[in-house]
């Protein structure tokens, strides 16, 4: 009995989190926006996703690594840096913003930081190369945590389902996916929290 009644409490609680979740992301993207306009709330979409109470959020990732044209990688030591081996980090350092511009660019809402390991590269027994990911999106008043695997096509990322692995602030105990994929300037991430 007792069992059953913290197992009620934990699901109440996660249902607040994720209704907070969904006003929170609405509110936020709004706020980037400098509006509360109809056309700013597809910006993030706080909306059934297969569960009651699932939230939806999707936003552009920008690298802001500075330096030479792939500035976010470090190759193994005593490795080629020209060319991928397994123990290479990919550095992923990106401003976070809205999908709709305002004015000349996309609103700045946050920021994310990890790394991506290289576990596996292209051999006789392997025919691609893998990466293990690991990287931590911060926005307003609390941050994801995301993990998973990238495989790589000719050194360039492919669109890749990770997990969401817990947070902090508003998103405390959050639990979802996450859909990453690569356009030429920019990376998607659709955010599902269940």
């Amino acid at each position: 009995m007792q069992a059953q009644t913290i197992n009620q409490a934990r699901a109440k609680g996660l249902g607040r989190i994720r209704t907070r979740w969904a006003a929170s992301a609405v509110a936020a993207a709004l706020v980037a926006c400098g509006t509360v306009g109809g056309s700013a709330a597809t910006a993030a979409s706080a909306s059934p996703a297969g569960s009651a109470g699932a939230s939806t959020l999707t936003i552009y990732a920008f690298d802001i690594n500075n330096g030479t044209a792939d500035p976010g990688f470090i190759p193994a030591p005593g490795t080629n840096p020209k060319a991928f081996a397994q123990g290479d980090e990919l550095i992923i350092n990106d401003q976070v913003t809205t999908t709709h511009k305002v004015g000349g660019g996309y609103p700045i809402i946050g920021r994310d930081a990890g790394v991506c390991t290289l576990t596996r590269i292209p051999e006789p027994h392997a025919d691609q190369t893998l990466a293990d990911c690991v990287a931590t999106v911060v926005l307003r008043r609390g941050s994801l945590t995301i993990q998973g695997v990238v495989s790589f096509r000719s050194r360039q990322p492919q669109s890749a389902l990770l997990a969401v692995t817990g947070g902090t602030g508003r998103f405390d105990g959050a639990a979802g996916t996450v859909a990453v994929s690569f356009t030429k300037n920019f990376k998607i991430l659709t955010i599902k929290l269940i």
